[in-house]
């Protein structure tokens, strides 16, 4: 007698007439993408719950009419996302609620891990023959004189202070400098409500270690958004939320729907040069904004790492400004502008807040490296850095039209084009997928940097492109011939 296949509940069949049923909110999606949406759709309206064993790979290909490997990487995909957990020898199941299920969520780290290992090979560090992916400025853009001249002026100076920790929110004429950087787009803080990090990665570390302990932990993110930042909180075990971005800032229907079911605490975003976009938040929209942040209890985490290459009009919204950290924590970088090498950064924050922070940073790292600090001061200080920004920014805008026209010429299609920063988040020609492109053009030493790293699966068929690596690139004629010989027929 014939073993009856026992998946799901009964009425929750998982068919071709509700795949092609199936419509996103951010255009065409893939296949895959509209399988992961059908199942997480039956799971929203308990049609499938926590336990239930899905169909098979094979039997869900057969029962929609499509791919057995289409179906696989949707499983894969839902396994990663911490929808769905896969036991050996026996299928894939519905996960139990990541509230209660530590395991799962060490399951859904170790699936993120294992995709980032897959995909980290693209952003290698090593020599390319292009880098229209890259994440920061070419090394003959950077201020090699003014550089040279702080570090020598620290060189020179006495160095005792290196007997001691140091203070463990940072060199004080530092904090003194940043102050009066903060008050330029009018946020009014105190020299000891702001501290100085190993750049915004540290700075937005201290806070999630410091807040978002507890497993299963809901946070809200921006998608697309930094690939980063998303890893670091699955790898963290936090269950994150994603709010679609728009070219004028987050969607805030989705964003409230977010916060009815997920009830964050914390909202991770950025109001000015969003990266991958490099768009920035309408005023209403922040107003919008902060106003829910309020109304569901959550606070904001504005990175503002790409700040200082936005220009400096009273047209630029932040929400630290119109906040005055009472629900915002402000993270800045100068690794963006200087060098990653340098790596300082810095967050300002409430009084209490900052309380915190500082006693979870002493018990984690005592303080900061104060060299790197000094020759941040230097350069504040003495007023290179404003002039080296200004700049980076002239450079930029001389690069932005010519990098649209040739990634035009080659069939992207560019939804936004920013007025000011350093991307570009462009659509691939022939609706290829971005991450068979990058892995190609990989293979030959070249590096992109495909949608998959920084959004879900809408952005499958998206590249970000760096404007200052792209103008001009070898990498460029490469890009088109693997998006043609690519796309799906």
């Amino acid at each position: 007698m014939p073993r009856t296949r026992k998946s799901h509940q009964p009425g929750a069949e998982l068919t071709r007439k509700q795949l092609d049923a199936i419509q996103s909110p951010h255009g065409r999606l893939s296949l895959v993408g509209r399988v992961c949406e059908m199942v997480t759709g039956q799971i929203q309206s308990r049609q499938l719950s926590a336990g239930h064993r899905l169909p098979s790979v094979r039997q869900l290909a057969e029962d929609c009419g499509v791919s057995a490997d289409t179906v696989a990487r949707a499983y894969d995909k839902l396994v990663a996302g911490g929808v769905l957990e896969s036991r050996a020898g026996s299928g894939f199941y519905v996960r139990q609620s990541g509230r209660t299920a530590h395991g799962d969520h060490r399951a859904q780290a170790e699936a993120m891990l294992a995709g980032w290992w897959r995909l980290r090979p693209l952003m290698t560090t090593r020599p390319s023959l292009s880098t229209t992916g890259s994440g920061v400025l070419p090394p003959h853009w950077l201020d090699e004189g003014t550089l040279g001249g702080a570090l020598r002026t620290v060189s020179r100076a006495s160095q005792r202070g290196l007997a001691d920790y140091g203070d463990p929110q940072g060199y004080l004429p530092l904090r003194q400098q940043i102050q009066s950087k903060l008050k330029e787009i009018q946020v009014d803080v105190p020299p000891a409500q702001i501290m100085i990090t190993g750049g915004a990665t540290e700075a937005i570390n201290l806070i999630m270690m410091g807040y978002l302990r507890a497993s299963g932990e809901s946070v809200l993110i921006d998608d697309p958004g930094s690939f980063l930042l998303r890893d670091r909180m699955m790898a963290t075990g936090l269950d994150v939320a994603r709010v679609p971005r728009l070219a004028d800032g987050p969607d805030l229907d989705v964003l409230r729907q977010q916060c009815i079911r997920h009830k964050p605490r914390f909202y991770f975003t950025s109001s000015v040069l969003h990266n991958p976009t490099s768009t920035s938040m309408a005023p209403h929209k922040a107003f919008q904004l902060l106003r829910m942040a309020e109304e569901f209890d959550f606070t904001i985490v504005e990175d503002d790492t790409y700040g200082d290459l936005a220009p400096q009009t009273s047209s630029i919204t932040r929400l630290a400004t119109l906040d005055q950290l009472q629900r915002v924590i402000y993270v800045g970088s100068f690794s963006k502008t200087l060098g990653a090498g340098l790596r300082v950064g810095y967050l300002a924050a409430g009084v209490r807040q900052m309380e915190w922070l500082t006693v979870y940073r002493m018990v984690t790292g005592i303080a900061g490296s104060t060299l790197p600090q000094r020759l941040i001061y230097q350069l504040l200080s003495q007023g290179g850095y404003r002039h080296h920004c200004t700049q980076l920014r002239a450079r930029l805008d001389q690069h932005r039209q010519a990098t649209v026209e040739q990634l035009r010429q080659i069939g992207c299609v560019i939804d936004h084009i920013p007025e000011s920063g350093m991307y570009l988040w462009a659509r691939l020609p022939g609706d290829a997928h971005a991450t068979r492109v990058a892995e190609a053009m990989h293979q030959v030493g070249h590096m992109a940097a495909p949608g998959e790293l920084f959004g879900s699966e809408p952005f499958y068929n998206y590249m970000r492109f760096n404007i200052a690596t792209t103008r001009d690139s070898p990498g460029l004629p490469l890009l088109a011939q693997f998006a043609r010989e690519l796309a799906p027929k």
